[in-house]
């Protein structure tokens, strides 16, 4: 018996006629039986995704009737009969797969999805049972699809914009989406929030190239906004409910209100330095609120405008003007080559100006056109002081010396009248520092030469008296000149009247240019030059002082013994020099000299400019007189012989 195979077999005990049928097998059997005609639906995660653990357990619940043994769905290999992504013809392609799909002899499957699937259900057996395995047709449900009902169209709607002029585009797909969409199902009331608004990318419409309303392609030629579009709204679904998607076509308008400004006629304001100032200036007083269309004045501000003046170039940097006119902010606008200034239109300034203002746009009002008016620009008051200093001759005056208020850029021409240390009337005229370009030269010099003899340049160097520069500032041709180089020739006036108010002043005292380079006391008078302000004047006083330390006086040749004979005298060097710190440099024209003393014949000798040649006993004492360095006096006795 252990010798055959296993099989039914008739067996009787010996000595006996009653026989039994004996099977013999060497495992036993399995066996699963499955249910016709199943459905099973396909459950999904919170993340919308197949729970395909969940399927393969609601599978083998549905559809297994029974097994022998009994069997659990972690007992058996779960399958279906898949086809491939590509490359499938005829029973090539096909294949036995996991639910998840996966990769087999070079082919891709796909997972398993909705509808008629042939289903294996396996058992790999144990060593003491048989294996099997069953197939049968299961009809695999999706979840309910979620439907879109929509409004009908045509559908237009308006992009919504924030106030700074940039669309809003979570808002305007909002707006998309509530003119399209009339309600949902599978789920109810769906929002906004929920869906995704897309536009297609492509302006042909040829190719599905979906992207969101902020999207912009690398090449900036496409771009969300007004106009047509073909827009795809969608819902990814949920564990519940599938996803789905419709494609409508939206026109998208900018429907916002028109705006308009107005100016008033006859507004004026004062000029302020900063540019801010004179904008807040004119949102202030020059629109004209009332019979403007416009968001209320206060939910606006003056960077809501683009605010123009019509102004003038000046070229480089010499403040020439260019006649040169454009449109250009009221702060200015520079044009630069480099370090190389070609050209400036400078702040709008005081006087009558030509202004023009358009309102930017805002998330309500659409831009408006530019509206063009006139307004007139006060000058504005300037404060100056002159902070009176002591300081020596070879020094520079504090940066501080002249200040104003407000702080803005000034020509600033600076009177200093005094006496000197010589006792002598001092005037000088500091002008600015734009009267020493080179530029500017090369335009007065021709000029004043031409008038007066000499050019400006050598006015410059050699000053002029009261009276020669009275009549320069009132010569026409000259003012004409200066006055297109953005000179006030207005302050002259003042500079004169500041010059006829100091004592014992007649036409004929000089006035040097610059600053004092004499020792003595100077009271100082500033006078402002800005064509956007009234001419300002400050008051006070220089005290230039002398050098009493450092100066020293030494004779520029020894006399040997004492002694020098006649003709000896006639070309010895009897000066003296005075040196400040070892500094022989120094202004010479404060030394003195006083030679006196007998000739051999008793005649008196006296002379403060020539020294003595003929035979005789002498004094010569060198000192100091005025000047900027008082050094000790010397004194030397020396004899003339025959």
């Amino acid at each position: 018996m252990a010798a055959n195979e296993d099989g039914s077999y008739q067996v009787r005990l010996v000595g006996t006629t009653a026989e039994v049928t004996l099977t013999k097998a060497a495992k036993l059997s399995s066996s699963i039986t499955l249910n016709k005609e199943c459905t099973v639906a396909l459950p999904y995660t919170e993340n919308a995704t197949i729970d395909f653990d969940a399927l393969r357990e609601n599978i083998f619940n549905t559809v297994v009737a029974s097994t022998t043994p009994e069997l659990t769905v972690g007992d058996v290999t779960i399958e279906y009969y898949a086809t491939a992504m590509t490359g499938a013809v005829g029973d090539l392609g096909k294949a036995w797969m996991p639910l998840e799909g996966g990769k087999k002899s070079g082919l891709n499957y796909p997972a398993i999805s909705e509808g008629d699937q042939e289903i294996r259900i396996s058992y790999a057996g144990t060593d003491t049972v048989y294996g099997t395995s069953a197939e049968t047709t299961v009809t695999i449900a999706e979840r309910p699809q979620v439907q879109f009902n929509l409004n009908e169209g045509p559908y237009e709607v308006g992009m919504v914009f924030t106030n700074d002029q940039g669309y809003d585009y979570k808002a305007t797909a909002a707006v998309i989406y509530n003119a399209v969409v009339a309600s949902t199902e599978n789920p109810a009331n769906l929002t906004a929030d929920q869906v995704k608004v897309e536009y297609n990318a492509d302006p042909t419409g040829i190719t599905n190239t979906f992207k969101p309303l902020d999207y912009t392609d690398l090449g900036g030629l496409v771009k969300f906004g007004t106009g047509t579009w073909e827009i795809r709204i969608s819902w990814p679904g949920n564990q519940e409910y599938k996803g789905n998607s419709v494609t409508v076509s939206v026109t998208t308008t900018d429907s916002r209100a028109a705006s308009t400004v107005a100016l008033k006629s006859g507004a004026s304001f004062t000029y302020n330095m900063d540019a801010e100032v004179m904008k807040q200036a004119i949102f202030d007083n020059v629109i004209d609120w009332e019979n403007s269309t416009l968001p209320a004045k206060e939910t606006l501000s003056a960077d809501n405008f683009v605010i123009e003046y019509y102004g003038e170039a000046i070229l480089f940097d010499g403040g020439i003007d260019s006649g040169i006119k454009n449109w250009v902010p009221v702060e200015g606008k520079s044009y630069d080559l480099g370090e190389v200034n070609l050209g400036t239109y400078p702040q709008m300034g005081a006087g009558e100006q030509q202004i023009r203002i358009s309102f930017n746009g805002s998330a309500d009002y659409r831009p408006s056109e530019n509206t063009e008016g006139t307004v007139t620009v006060n000058k504005a008051k300037v404060s100056v002081k002159v902070n009176s200093t002591n300081i020596y001759a070879d020094e520079s005056l504090p940066a501080n010396f002249i200040t104003t208020d407000p702080a803005d850029t000034f020509d600033m021409y600076t009177i200093y009248a005094g006496v000197t240390s010589n006792v002598t009337t001092g005037i000088y005229l500091d002008l600015p520092e734009r009267y020493t370009d080179s530029a500017i030269l090369k335009l007065l010099d021709p000029i004043v030469k031409k008038l007066y003899g000499k050019s400006f340049t050598q006015m410059l160097n050699d000053g002029v008296t009261v009276g020669e520069l009275r009549e320069l500032f009132s010569t026409q041709e000259l003012l004409d000149l200066l006055d297109k180089l953005n000179i006030d020739t207005g302050t002259f006036g003042q500079i004169l009247t500041v010059i006829n108010k100091l004592p014992g002043v007649l036409d004929s005292v000089r006035i040097s240019f610059g600053t004092p380079n004499r020792a003595g006391l100077y009271t100082v008078a500033a006078v402002t030059d800005n064509k956007n302000y009234e001419t300002g004047v400050g008051m006070g006083f220089l005290l230039v002082k002398m050098r009493f330390s450092g100066p020293k006086l030494t004779w520029d040749q020894e006399i040997s013994g004492g002694k020098l004979t006649a003709e000896q005298a006639k070309t010895f060097n009897f000066g003296a020099t005075l040196s400040y710190n070892g500094d022989t440099t120094v202004d010479q024209s404060g030394v003195h000299y006083l030679y006196s003393g007998f000739t051999s014949k008793w005649k008196i000798y006296s002379s403060t400019t020539t020294p003595p040649t003929e035979p005789g006993r002498y004094v010569v004492t060198v000192c100091i007189l005025g000047g900027n360095y008082m050094a000790a006096p010397i004194t030397r006795s020396f004899q003339i012989t025959k």
